[in-house]
């Protein structure tokens, strides 16, 4: 008796975890309708912010210079005079525009980026992520769901051409893991943030008094995203896009540092997001496959050689799931692909158990982002004085 119920739990531990995959990807193939483009690059105020020249790549910046080119407004933000960034930019665009300066918030990000968003000027502003390649066709397509309804879109990055395992580890995290289950999320008509192209308008961007808008929480993208909703009284949604961002090289430290910091920023905001960081291992690859051989084994199944090809099998969905999603949005998922997805999946729990011991101090290019936080139960808070 006691044996059948143990098999009847685990068997639908892995079933909940494999719909779930499955589900996610079908519904983050689901693009929005979103209509023809209503803004030519003109409209646009493009708020690059950069720290350091690896953020300055010429690929970026070439992208910069053809959409001042192409009339859009540009607005480079770096914090001091002594930035590596300056140079960078100059050596492939010498005219173009930087602005200088630093604010003083919790926020080393916002406080670079407060004077471009006071300076833009257009009627649509563009808060981009270093390293995004844009092109004005792109602009216009993620802007296009901008409406009296809606009042931000937020354009999903999507890394391409990842030259190190390494880079394509980062691609496995911000293609087949965050932006499936994101897309899946906004098509269930959830709020969702995440780094990419914040899109909005100059007039909905001074109702939510600019800067602040996205100081509100801990997480700037949260923030502006539940600012728009609950101060403005607009709805948010993704775009159907998803812009390139070439990752080349990448250090394996960086990356899961990278990855850390945005679990532990996660647990730092509402109670609803803070779960899904420990909720995730439950349905990951690991624990769901290890359920369905538990399952196996409470029924009798004990021969290696079955118990392996149901691991194989369950590995073989799983993954097809994720590259199901990925070529719906024009990414490929080669065996190197599958192998870092697979990597990751394999260190879900490690993430969550140092996201965790990592809460209480988010280092963020060398600023601990929450020892200058102090969160209300619903996750926003206040710069400490």
């Amino acid at each position: 008796m006691a044996a059948g119920i143990l098999f009847w739990l685990a068997f639908a531990w892995w079933a909940v975890a494999m719909v779930v995959q499955w589900l996610s990807a079908a519904l983050g193939r689901q693009r929005r309708p979103a209509g023809p483009g209503r803004h030519a690059a003109a409209e646009f105020s493009i708020v690059a912010p950069m720290a350091g020249a690896a953020d300055a790549s010429d690929a970026y910046v070439r992208s910069l210079a053809a959409l001042s080119q192409a009339g859009a407004e540009i607005l480079i933000c770096v914090a001091a005079e002594r930035d590596p960034a300056i140079a960078a930019v100059r050596a492939v665009w010498p005219d173009a525009p930087i602005l200088v300066g630093s604010d003083d918030t919790f926020n080393p990000k916002m406080n670079n980026v407060r004077k471009g968003l006071e300076r833009a000027s257009r009627p649509v502003v563009a808060l981009c992520d270093a390293g995004i390649v844009l092109t004005p066709a792109d602009l216009a397509a993620s802007a296009a769901p901008l409406s009296s309804e809606v009042g931000l879109v937020l354009a999903l990055k999507a890394g391409d051409r990842p030259e190190t395992f390494a880079a394509q580890m980062e691609c496995a995290y911000i293609n087949g893991h965050q932006g499936r289950f994101l897309k899946a999320a906004d098509r269930l008509g959830m709020p969702v943030a995440s780094g990419g192209v914040t899109i909005l308008s100059r007039d909905v961007l001074h109702r939510i008094g600019v800067h602040q808008g996205f100081l509100n929480y801990l997480a700037d993208d949260y923030s502006v995203v539940r600012t728009v909703r609950d101060q403005a009284g607009m709805t948010t949604c993704l775009a159907g896009t998803m812009p390139r961002l070439p990752l080349g090289r990448r250090r394996w430290q960086d990356v899961w540092r990278r990855q850390v910091r945005w679990g532990s920023t996660r647990l730092n905001l509402a109670p609803e997001v803070s779960r899904l960081v420990l909720l995730e291992p439950l349905i990951g690859w690991l624990l769901s496959g290890l359920a369905g051989l538990a399952a196996l084994l409470l029924a009798g199944v004990h021969d290696p050689a079955v118990l392996a090809l149901a691991l194989a099998l369950h590995t073989g969905l799983w993954l097809a799931a994720e590259a199901w999603f990925l070529a719906a949005h024009g990414l490929s998922f080669g065996p190197r692909a599958w192998a870092a997805a697979l990597a990751r999946e394999m260190l879900v729990p490690v993430l969550a158990a140092e996201a965790w011991r990592g809460r209480n101090r988010i280092d963020w290019r060398g600023t601990d982002l929450a020892g200058g936080w102090r969160p209300g139960r619903d996750g926003a808070g206040r710069k400490l004085v």
